[in-house]
């Protein structure tokens, strides 16, 4: 490799998966950590923007004894070597290549954005109520309204706040709606791949590395699922979400391409 990797962590597609898969697989190279990059709801409250700031300066402070995200940047700069990582909270490769000062690629999971948005809800309802209840106050505004909403009122809001919440992938990815998709991967991925067919993902890249290469994650979505989502509700994720889908099927058309047959995992099975 001639450049860094990015490990880009899209909420719910299996990224914790990811970062196991990658951490286990590259255990000869240097890690380096940061922290989330995306201030999603800063937009929207005063409160949240603090939480953003709080969190990263604790998780900056636990990892490099400081909490100016400026120096940890110029650390990775001078620091890392060509083929280590870049891993740890949702990082967005636009935020990382605007301020490391060397060649990096993004390695990526991506997933049905409508499956991501159910999961996404689930999650933050199960979040929130696990919370007790005095401290509830000290959550996300997404965990709050999926835990006082159902879905469609969670979608409804997500909607009205679309700025914040709207194509979430892309925005990780750094994708604009404009540039031609074959182009940007070219330039700015090395390896990609679909939660669906994460056997896809780990072969095509053992093949790459040339290295054995295990994620760890049994993803049944596409097996025997009862379908969950009323018309309404597929037309306001598709709304919330245009270019997220425009990735995900972009990628699904280019899934395993260039994988030799020794490794073993077969495109026509996603089927």
């Amino acid at each position: 490799m001639n450049f860094i990797c990015v490990c880009v962590r899209i909420p719910k597609c299996g990224s914790t998966s990811l970062v196991k898969c990658l951490t286990s697989t590259l255990t000869d190279r240097q890690t380096f950590y940061l922290p989330h990059s995306l201030n999603l709801e800063g937009p929207i409250s005063a409160f949240q923007r603090w939480r953003f700031h709080r969190t990263r300066a604790r998780n900056l402070r636990r990892c490099y004894h400081t909490s100016d995200i400026g120096s940890v940047y110029k650390l990775i700069e001078k620091d890392a070597a060509e083929g280590d990582l870049i891993v740890g909270g949702h990082i967005d490769f636009s935020s990382v290549r605007q301020n490391v000062g060397r060649k990096l690629k993004m390695i990526v999971m991506f997933r049905d954005p409508a499956e991501r948005s159910r999961s996404e809800y689930n999650y933050c309802r199960q979040a929130y109520f696990r919370k007790q209840a005095m401290s509830r106050f000290d959550a996300t505004i997404m965990h709050k309204t999926a835990g006082r909403c159902d879905f469609d009122a969670y979608l409804d809001f997500m909607l009205d706040h679309a700025p914040a919440y709207a194509n979430l992938a892309a925005r990780y990815v750094g994708w604009d709606g404009n540039e031609d998709l074959s182009r940007l991967f070219a330039r700015d991925v090395f390896h990609s791949g679909v939660l669906e067919r994460s056997d896809i993902f780990a072969c095509a890249l053992a093949e790459k590395l040339q290295r054995p290469v295990s994620f760890p994650h049994d993803n049944r979505t596409g097996k025997n699922r009862v379908p969950h989502f009323t018309t309404a509700q597929r037309r306001k994720v598709e709304q919330l979400y245009p270019l997220d889908f425009a990735l995900y099927e972009w990628q699904m058309a280019h899934l395993g391409q260039g994988i030799s047959a020794r490794y073993g995992a077969s495109v026509d099975a996603a089927a």
